[in-house]
């Protein structure tokens, strides 16, 4: 054998190894109930430093980033692909850095490096982007939005609109799917040379709208501070820079009327290019009207028939921990995920719109996947639970930084007297659960993890990656 044949066996016999210990790995992991979605990627690597190259090789990828909404976004676009019927993958666990990435194409994959799959629909971490698109063409970039996150690992959110701009510049051709709403997002449209399509809502939703801090006040192009012309949530809407002209874009995919919106989901009049259609989006709040927009444009540069884009959005069931709802010893219990201000405020919008007395539990951890700076708990409005507070018979805290958040609250004006601390997991639950009215969890990333693996194991329910 020539030195050329060599190279080439070894080169095989490496991603062989390396999709064999990342099936091997991940199967032993599943076995004792531990996951299975980052290590295993992170074995792969040993094996093959370029593995995911020839596991993405030949698939149609979709990557969907920015700072909230990814994993519901997924889901929408899932039934999409679903509704048309086209075979795909994706990483469904959640696990949207590199080596969760690896994971999901290397089970996906045969052990020569085959995937039976001809679509990918791939959530991925924006400070990850560049890591994946090194190795991964995408058709699709979709961009959710952009907010201040977790600020000790992203840093100030022009920082995290340059890592999701330095991951788009390495892809060769992707269709970028893009928040007309949100200024930073537009300003990558501005900048790239890509195809674009643009998203967004042409109203306001909230007639009293929570008051908030504004992530992107000011120009991103001349630092001019912006004009509203309305306001959808935080730094969302029809944003104007009076002095450089700098203004949102016209969407091609967007909400034209707002029907009506309740605790159970939202009735709106949808605009793809230049079709309408009547569709409910069947999970509620402004930031679920977005993720239905965000996954349409998705689904329309696919170019999957509108019916099946309204199907979708109709049909679709929330991911895991956002929105979840679940019966645990015959109360319903919902579980949404929160981790930075802008989130948070909307589920403070739409707690107000329950109609029942209910139970409200906030879990606080600050593990690195939380983020380890918890300020920022301090620009989520509590205060709009003062609204409310004849609705919420109680309020239990736990977590890791279960005290931070109490006094928070206690900040806020709420009743100290009406809110218990524990840190007990089990125990919280079920002292919640005891009131037997509807409960509403709102855990950060680590702690929701934390509560699912526990009902997972004492209530049977399915693993977070099924």
């Amino acid at each position: 054998m020539n030195m050329r044949t060599d190279i080439i066996l070894s080169m095989k016999l490496n991603v062989f190894l390396s999709i064999l210990s990342c099936k091997i790995s991940c199967n032993l992991l599943r076995a004792i109930k531990k996951g299975g979605t980052a290590l295993p990627g992170k074995i792969a690597l040993f094996f093959c430093k370029d593995i995911l190259k020839h596991v993405a090789k030949n698939i149609k990828v979709i990557l969907v980033t920015g700072t909230n909404g990814k994993t519901t976004t997924c889901r929408i676009i899932e039934n999409g692909f679903k509704q048309a019927r086209l075979n795909y993958f994706s990483n469904k666990s959640g696990a949207n850095l590199l080596n969760g990435v690896i994971t999901s194409f290397c089970l996906a994959s045969s052990l020569t490096g085959k995937n039976r799959n001809d679509y990918a629909i791939i959530e991925c971490d924006e400070a990850a982007l560049s890591q994946v698109t090194e190795y991964v063409n995408p058709s699709v970039i979709l961009i959710t939005n952009i907010f201040r996150d977790q600020l000790d690992r992203y840093g100030e959110i022009t920082n995290t609109l340059n890592l999701i701009i330095k991951g788009i510049n390495k892809s060769e051709s992707a269709c970028l799917c893009i928040n007309a709403d949100c200024s930073l997002c537009t300003h990558i449209s501005d900048l790239s040379s890509k195809k674009a399509l643009l998203f967004g809502i042409d109203q306001k939703i909230y007639d009293n709208l929570t008051k908030e801090p504004k992530d992107a006040l000011y120009c991103i192009k001349c630092r001019h501070p912006y004009t509203y012309d309305y306001i959808t949530y935080a730094h969302l809407g029809g944003f104007n820079c009076l002095n450089c002209g700098y203004r949102r874009h016209n969407p091609d995919i967007h909400v034209i009327e707002l029907i009506n919106t309740d605790q159970k989901g939202s009735e709106i009049l949808l605009k793809i290019v230049n079709s309408q259609y009547r569709v409910r989006v069947n999970l509620p709040g402004a930031h679920n009207i977005y993720n239905a927009l965000a996954a349409a444009c998705v689904l329309h540069a696919m170019k999957i028939d509108d019916l099946h884009i309204l199907n979708a959005i109709s049909t679709f069931e929330s991911g895991f921990g956002r929105m979840e709802q679940i019966i645990i010893e015959d109360v319903q219990t919902n579980i949404i995920l929160v981790k930075n201000p802008a989130g948070f405020n909307q589920i403070l919008n739409y707690l107000s719109m329950i109609d029942n007395n209910f139970i409200l539990v906030i879990m606080l951890n600050d593990q690195s996947a939380d983020g380890t700076d918890v300020s920022w708990i301090y620009d989520v409005s509590f205060e709009k639970l003062l609204d409310i507070q004849d609705k919420i018979a109680h309020t239990y805290i736990g977590g890791s930084r279960a005290y931070d958040m109490a006094l928070r609250l206690k900040y806020g004006g709420l009743d100290i007297n009406n809110i218990t601390i524990e840190q007990d997991d089990i125990k919280l639950l079920k002292k919640a659960l005891a009131h037997n009215i509807p409960v509403f969890i709102t855990p950060t990333y680590t702690a929701m993890f934390n509560l699912r693996n526990m009902l997972a194991r004492q209530y049977s329910l399915k693993e977070f990656y099924e």
